[in-house]
């Protein structure tokens, strides 16, 4: 499947959220992963002539630069956006754990998961470059977003969150979807040693998720990849000097362990790292980036199962 981003090329950078084609069927469901686009915030690129050296970054986390009012008037963009101005956003603070909080009739504050059966919350995951993950029981109206960088991914939070699923609210993996939204690929993100070996203690298949190459790809290359090189496993190039992750693999991987089948998971999101035009990316702005969120909730008022 080609991704919406991939057959609307020209479109889709000005666009404000991304969605999956595969949750966009459920009329009760909101959901979307957003871009940088819309907003009122601004962080100016190095380039003094780059076109990011505008005011309409759609900053949605609290971060040093940017103000509380900017950020709480893109959030009510964001919700107008989706049409979700009567949801209310609930937000974690995110600490790379596997914790997954239940939301009910009250609200956590801490953990890199949020699930819900209940209409009316918007749950949130924010991101610069890590995987936010929306989880969906078409059959019993569960909802989750989940928070996977490296760590999470190593703690196998979605897993896990399929699992929770399953336990609290007896969803079956055929009833399942989920989406991977965009964040850093394995173009992009170069990792260490302690990686690699954390990863490999985890899950018998990681040596396919790590490639070596001499330098990460530029856009140009990220886009015509074997044009520029070949992927080569570890097993083919040992003495390359740089590693690295494939973090949607990792995860794609994961919802198939957990029993999804690989056509009920989208992954098909550029990579933040080599869009600056359309994503923030922690890594490739050295820290100094704005959050996107990935976001996922429940209509009030839609018809019964």
């Amino acid at each position: 499947m080609k991704s919406s981003y991939n057959r609307h090329r020209d479109s889709v950078s000005s666009e404000m959220v991304l969605q999956s084609p595969l949750l966009v069927a459920f009329p009760w469901l909101v959901h979307g992963f957003t871009t940088r686009r819309g907003g009122v915030s601004h962080i100016a690129s190095a380039d003094a002539n780059s076109d990011r050296n505008s005011h309409n970054d759609l900053n949605l986390g609290r971060v040093n630069w940017d103000s509380a009012q900017n950020v709480s008037e893109n959030r009510k963009r964001l919700l107008a956006h989706l049409h979700a101005e009567e949801m209310q956003l609930v937000t974690l603070r995110q600490i790379h754990s596997d914790l997954i909080r239940v939301v009910d009739s009250s609200i956590p504050s801490t953990g890199d998961g949020l699930m819900t059966a209940v209409p009316g919350y918007l749950l949130s995951i924010l991101v610069a470059d890590c995987l936010p993950i929306l989880l969906v029981d078409a059959k019993e109206r569960v909802a989750a977003a989940l928070h996977c960088g490296w760590r999470g991914t190593a703690r196998r939070l979605a897993e896990k969150g399929v699992g929770l699923m399953r336990l609290l609210f007896g969803s079956q993996p055929r009833d399942l979807r989920a989406a991977i939204g965009p964040g850093i690929r394995v173009c992009c993100y170069n990792v260490g040693e302690d990686v690699k070996e954390e990863i490999e203690g985890q899950f018998l298949y990681a040596r396919k998720l790590f490639v070596r190459r001499s330098k990460s790809h530029t856009s140009s290359e990220a886009k015509y990849t074997r044009l520029f090189t070949t992927y080569k496993t570890i097993e083919q190039s040992t003495n390359s000097p740089k590693l690295y992750l494939d973090l949607v693999l990792a995860n794609i991987y994961q919802l198939c362990d957990a029993g999804l089948s690989r056509g009920r998971i989208y992954a098909e999101f550029p990579c933040t790292s080599c869009h600056p035009e359309l994503f923030f990316s922690h890594r490739r702005d050295a820290g100094r980036t704005g959050r996107m969120m990935g976001v996922i909730g429940i209509r009030e008022g839609t018809d019964s199962r």
